[in-house]
């Protein structure tokens, strides 16, 4: 959904678009929205100015400047951080998640003067991140957080899964540490021993997995249910509600065959018909994805590796970016995103009949379930909160990366 300005609205009327030009003959292009106006959708949902190949005819026709606002932000996320501010990219782009097209170094004065329209002028410095309920970071020691962040995902000796194990085992020990070693001069010196601490507890990838509680595998498919499901404006009739119920329900007993919530409109485009993939015929039941798919291991941890680096350099995942979330809940929530992206990726396989991933089904399922992080109103739910914080009191978040993660 793209809100727009009264502003923009005159501009774009002022373009004057006709059917001749491709846009939709059954349906005004803009329409309100609250207090204000968006562009109106397709019958599949894409937007009104989106031609058969998903891209912008305002773009092709009249140059980026002349798109909204929120269409030129796109991909891009910006999010206060202390002084200034911080940019961090949305996986759901599929140029972005197959890392194509222009460089965001080369890109850095187009996102200095986006991130300028963004931040009001009056911008004022917030309070540091909380790293849990009731304790809260300076930024300086927020920055010094995110070094070990990354410290512990640039360990390539292990693989990603063991990596992203170890920051959740150090993660829960600063969690668990006495308010004086969390004090300021204190602080610096306990990261790397609980690092070391998390390294010693996982020195190796692990041979064997252990299989997740009942509750933690209800819990993940309800949040797969989240992640996967992509109604718009245009899908929120009686039937629209009643099927999502369906499939939520479906999702959350975990029987019989998985149901089909359908690819966002870009995926569809970039991996589906671009990439001449076969129609998926299968239907495969949620028994199957049990198992382990094996494929392309070093592109895929090489590609969720760049993912959560741009989240954590990006601070996409915690505070108001995203849903007030503490920095360890917030990553948390980061950390399930790659079993759940596997899990996607399984059933994009097991769709069209393989039982071995391939890259692209780990692209097009992490451009689906990045869709929803961070955007869905439903992850920001107190239930949604309740799940993550449930999930570590269980020590289950460690188990289902180990166990989908694969």
């Amino acid at each position: 959904m793209i809100a727009i300005t009264a502003a923009e609205k005159a501009r774009i009327e002022k373009q004057d678009w006709k059917p001749a030009d491709g846009t939709p003959s059954d349906r005004p292009l803009i329409v309100p929205y609250g207090s204000a106006w968006r562009l109106n959708h397709q019958e599949d949902g894409a937007c009104v100015f989106l031609d058969s190949k998903g891209l912008c005819r305002i773009h092709a026709r009249f140059g980026e400047e002349a798109k909204p606002l929120a269409c030129r932000v796109y991909p891009y996320a910006i999010h206060p951080a202390g002084t200034s501010v911080t940019t961090s990219l949305r996986f759901s782009c599929p140029s972005v998640v197959q890392n194509a097209g222009t460089s965001v170094s080369q890109q850095r004065k187009a996102v200095e003067d986006i991130a300028r329209e963004v931040v009001p002028s009056d911008y004022r410095t917030p309070d540091g991140p909380e790293l849990f309920r009731g304790h809260s970071l300076t930024w300086q020691e927020m920055t010094l957080l995110l070094a070990w962040f990354e410290r512990s995902l640039g360990d390539t000796s292990v693989r990603l899964t063991t990596r992203v194990i170890r920051i959740l085992s150090w993660l829960d020990l600063l969690e668990q540490s006495p308010a004086e070693a969390l004090k300021s001069d204190q602080f610096g010196a306990l990261l790397p021993l609980l690092h070391e601490a998390s390294v010693r507890a996982y020195p190796v990838d692990a041979t064997e997995r252990t299989a997740p509680s009942g509750i933690a595998k209800l819990m993940f498919r309800q949040l797969l249910a989240v992640l996967l499901r992509h109604d718009t404006v245009m899908k929120t009739g009686l039937g629209d509600r009643l099927r999502y119920f369906s499939h939520g329900l479906r999702f959350t007993l975990g029987r019989g065959k998985v149901p089909w919530l359908g690819d966002p409109n870009s995926v569809r485009t970039a991996f589906m018909e671009r990439a001449n993939a076969p129609s998926a015929t299968n239907d495969p039941k949620f028994a199957e994805l049990e198992n382990v798919f094996p494929g392309a291991t070093i592109e895929i941890d090489e590609l969720l590796t760049r993912y959560l680096r741009v989240k954590l350099q990006g601070m996409h995942f915690f505070g108001p970016a995203f849903y007030d979330y503490s920095v360890i809940d917030g990553f948390r929530s980061l950390a399930l995103m790659l079993p759940a992206t596997i899990w996607v990726a399984r059933l994009r396989a097991a769709r069209e009949g393989r039982s071995e991933l391939l890259l692209r089904d780990v692209q097009a399922a992490l451009a689906t379930v990045d869709h929803n992080f961070g955007y869905s109103p439903a992850l920001g739910l107190m239930g949604a909160r309740r799940r993550i914080q449930q999930l570590s009191q269980l020590h289950q978040i460690t188990v289902l990366c180990q166990w989908y993660g694969e």
